[in-house]
């Protein structure tokens, strides 16, 4: 890590305003569909950072914060695509607000995009902020189309909610793990960064497919099913070289158990309607 800068200090700053936007989301609309849309799209915007960002390297960030810059990077791109972008398009849908609030919103994070690439936060490759601008409008109708699916409690749209909660959230937590370097994966004997971050969204897509089992069916034999699936892969991936070291092997299935132990939870807490939320 390293210390706070005036380049670290923006992306901070609006760390600290969309998760105070997220608090007063839900004191104000206390309702499990909140997080739930929340989740989801976190995990819209994961899937467009992976093809935009990952894949065709459009943009780099430059925060500042951790030492290692492929780290670094991914850490920008995390905050823009798991805090500020998908805080904002959850209380724009919960709070059922038009497209004039929404143009504000986005005219908003034009102007952020704008001031990044002055102070050298953020490097264009062949992205364009008007890009942001034009996409921006997509993500926020899509948003209030799912969270309409949420509330009219949409099997599909729910089940669909616990698969990709199931993947943010251990992508989100796994990201430590890449930080403290517990864990690489990429092809051959060296193994770079951008090549993880290449295949381990993958893998954890196919992952969260396989741990579901024990979210349809909570009991044992499932457990051991998905298990059993995810080991099949790693040990696959290990003959691949994708994984070679023990290190990453033992991570990789700590990874798995706990995706494991967590699907059925996330899946009970999207299905279930307590009695606060009924009254929302």
């Amino acid at each position: 890590m390293k210390r706070i800068n005036k380049n670290s200090i923006p992306f901070i700053l609006l760390s600290f305003i969309h998760i105070a936007l997220f608090i007063f989301t839900l004191y104000k609309k206390r309702d499990r569909k909140t997080i739930t849309l929340l989740f989801s799209n976190v995990s819209f915007a994961y899937i467009f950072e992976y093809v935009v960002f990952n894949v065709l390297q459009s943009y780099r960030y430059n925060p500042e914060i951790l030492k290692k810059r492929p780290l670094d990077n991914a850490l920008g791109a995390l905050l823009s695509q798991a805090i500020y972008i998908p805080i904002t398009g959850t209380a724009l849908s919960v709070f059922r607000l038009g497209w004039p609030a929404k143009f504000l919103a986005i005219i908003y994070f034009h102007l952020i995009e704008l001031y990044f690439l002055k102070i050298n936060n953020y490097r264009l490759h062949w992205w364009k902020p008007l890009y942001t601008s034009l996409l921006l409008p997509v993500f926020f109708a899509w948003s209030d189309y799912w969270n309409r699916k949420l509330h009219q409690k949409n099997k599909l749209f729910l089940w669909f909610s616990t698969y990709l909660s199931l993947g943010v959230i251990t992508k989100t937590l796994l990201f430590v793990l890449d930080i403290f370097k517990k864990r690489k994966i990429g092809i051959g004997m060296v193994h770079t960064w951008k090549e993880h971050f290449l295949i381990s969204p993958l893998y954890m897509f196919i992952c969260s497919g396989a741990a579901l089992l024990p979210a349809v069916n909570n009991r044992t034999s499932s457990k051991a099913a998905s298990m059993m699936i995810m080991t099949f892969i790693n040990l696959l991936l290990l003959r691949m070289k994708i994984i070679n070291s023990k290190t990453t092997l033992m991570w990789t299935t700590v990874q798995n158990l706990f995706m494991i132990f967590l699907s059925p939870r996330i899946k009970s807490f999207i299905f279930s309607t307590p009695k606060e939320d009924r009254h929302n």
